[in-house]
Formats: structure tokens, C-alpha cells, sequence
């Protein structure tokens, strides 16, 4: 059941249904395809390669009839070489097309049967099975259609939670010695104070780590809008007073690669990409590393 409505509140609970719908038909379509694509692009492969040995031998003939006809010191034989190329090439072409015609015809003939067989079919036997099968149209598609919405909502990503909490943790630090913090705050100076901004490389890291996340909830794509960046940080008091479009200047004076058009479900807004970012920094995004705490050495004795 978690998998059918992987959501928390009422609001988004009582939504999943069609929002679910929405972004899981996309991602199935794409799963039912992929054999189908799989398939056109083995065959097209084949061809290329089939084309690219035809080639490959065309040339090697022709080199060694250029090697022939150069060794051949004779007039009238060479003459006779090239006629003979010249003809062989003429019958290469008209088997050539001798073959394409016969294809076009069986290919035609076997269009003319199918269309035969199939308008007597519907005269003949339309009726008939209409007939049969008009009570069981309704509740068919009525069956189809619940299948494939379950379908979707199991195929449909899940709302993205991890970036923005992993990302608020990366924000927040380390909250283990609460009491101790508040201890401190009395004596803190202004200059301990929250940041309403971030440095370049601060903004780089936490940027980063938004779409390495994102990437593993939306098939790799990291697709991440300045806004959810934007709506993110301002959760903690950073950027308070920033619009999205006063923050993509921020962004992209840090150096970061924005991108014009980044689709987000039905969203297409301003952005950020896994591609994006490989391109920039010559590696995929990547997570923060977790910190492991060095391993305590016994005191020599």
C-alpha cells in the first residue's frame, strides 16, 4: 500500500490518485516502449554495420581494379577492363532493382489479402461479433483502465523528501548537544550569528547535493528548479529577502550551471540537471561523504 500511495498528509493523500496518474503514465509508457526502441535501434545498428561492410568492399574492389587496370600496360585490355566493370555494374543494378520490384509486389499482394480477409471479416462476421461481445465493451475497458491506473501509481516516482531533508540536515549541522548549544547562545557574539547568505563553494556543495539526490528518485535526470533551491534555503533564514530570479543571478555568479528550461513533473522552469552539472565540473554530482569518527586507540601499556 506504501508503494500505491507513497505520501504523507491528508491534502497530498486525497490528490495521489490523480497525481500519481499524471506522473506515472510517462514513466510507464516509457517501460512498455523500451523492448520496442530496444528492438528499432538493434536493427538499425545491424543495417549500419550491413551498409559499412558493403562499403568496405566496394572500396577494396575498386582499389584492386584500380591496381589491375594500372599494372595492365596494353590499350585494347584496358579498354576491355573498364567495358567489363562499366557492364558488371550495369547488372548489378538491374538485379538491384529486379529485386526491390518483386519485394514491392509480395509486399502489395500481401496488403491486398490482408485488406481482403479483413473487410469480409467485417461484413460477414462483424455483426456477429459485435453481437458477443457489446456487453462485455463497457466493463473491457472499464478493466483496462483501472489496471493501468494502478499501474501507474505504482510506476509513479515518489514526492521527493530526501534532497530537501538531507539538505536541511547539511544546513542545520549537527544538532546532537542541543543543551550545550543553548548554553552557548547566551554568550554568542554578533558575529556567531546566522548567515543570510552562503559562500560559492557552500552553494556549489548544497546545490550539488540536491540534484545528486533528486537524480536518485527521477531516473538519473537531477532535475531541480532555482525555486525549490531557493524555497529550501530560505527555510533556514538564508536568502530571506531573494526572488527566484534575483537568486538565479546569485547562482549563476557562483558559477553554477543554470539551465533556461528544467522539466519537473509538468513544471518546466529555470534549473538544475545531473547533465548540467557533469558538464561543468567533469563528474556526475555527487553526495556529501559521510563522516566517520576516527577509531579510538588503546593507550600503550
Amino acid at each position: 500500500m506504501e508503494k500505491i500511495i507513497p505520501t504523507e498528509g491528508l491534502r497530498a493523500t486525497l490528490l495521489w490518485p490523480v497525481t500519481g496518474l499524471c506522473t506515472g503514465t510517462p514513466v510507464l509508457i516509457h517501460k512498455l516502449m523500451t523492448p520496442h526502441r530496444a528492438r528499432r535501434a538493434e536493427a538499425a545498428a545491424l543495417q549500419a554495420r550491413r551498409e559499412r561492410i558493403a562499403a568496405e568492399v566496394a572500396e577494396a574492389a575498386e582499389i584492386a581494379f584500380a591496381k589491375k587496370l594500372i599494372a595492365e600496360t596494353d590499350p585494347v585490355k584496358r579498354a576491355a577492363l573498364l567495358q567489363a566493370q562499366e557492364a558488371g555494374q550495369v547488372a548489378a543494378r538491374e538485379v538491384e532493382l529486379e529485386r526491390a520490384k518483386a519485394a514491392r509486389k509480395a509486399s502489395f499482394e500481401k496488403f491486398k489479402d490482408s485488406a481482403g480477409a479483413a473487410a469480409l471479416l467485417l461484413v460477414v462476421g462483424g455483426p456477429l461479433v459485435w453481437s458477443l461481445a457489446r456487453p462485455w465493451v463497457g466493463p473491457g475497458f472499464g478493466l483496462l483502465a483501472g489496471v493501468w491506473w494502478i499501474a501507474a501509481l505504482i510506476h509513479a516516482p515518489a514526492p521527493v523528501k530526501a534532497a530537501e531533508e538531507d539538505v536541511e540536515q547539511l544546513l542545520d549541522g549537527d544538532d546532537v548537544d542541543s543543551d550545550e548549544d543553548d548554553q552557548d547562545d547566551e554568550d554568542e557574539d554578533p558575529a556567531d550569528l546566522p548567515r543570510t547568505a552562503l559562500a560559492d563553494a557552500e552553494l556549489a556543495s548544497t546545490v550539488e547535493c540536491m540534484v545528486a539526490i533528486r537524480a536518485t528518485t527521477d531516473e538519473g535526470r537531477g532535475h531541480v528548479h532555482l525555486s525549490e533551491v531557493l524555497a529550501t534555503l530560505q527555510r533556514h533564514g538564508i536568502y530571506p529577502a531573494c526572488s527566484t530570479r534575483d537568486f538565479g543571478a546569485v547562482a549563476r555568479d557562483a558559477g553554477l550551471p543554470v539551465e533556461r528550461k528544467i522539466r519537473v513533473g509538468k513544471s518546466v522552469s529555470p534549473g538544475f540537471s545531473v547533465a548540467g552539472f557533469t558538464a561543468h565540473l567533469g563528474h556526475p554530482p555527487r553526495l556529501p561523504v559521510q563522516e566517520v569518527p576516527e577509531p579510538v586507540h588503546a593507550e600503550a601499556v
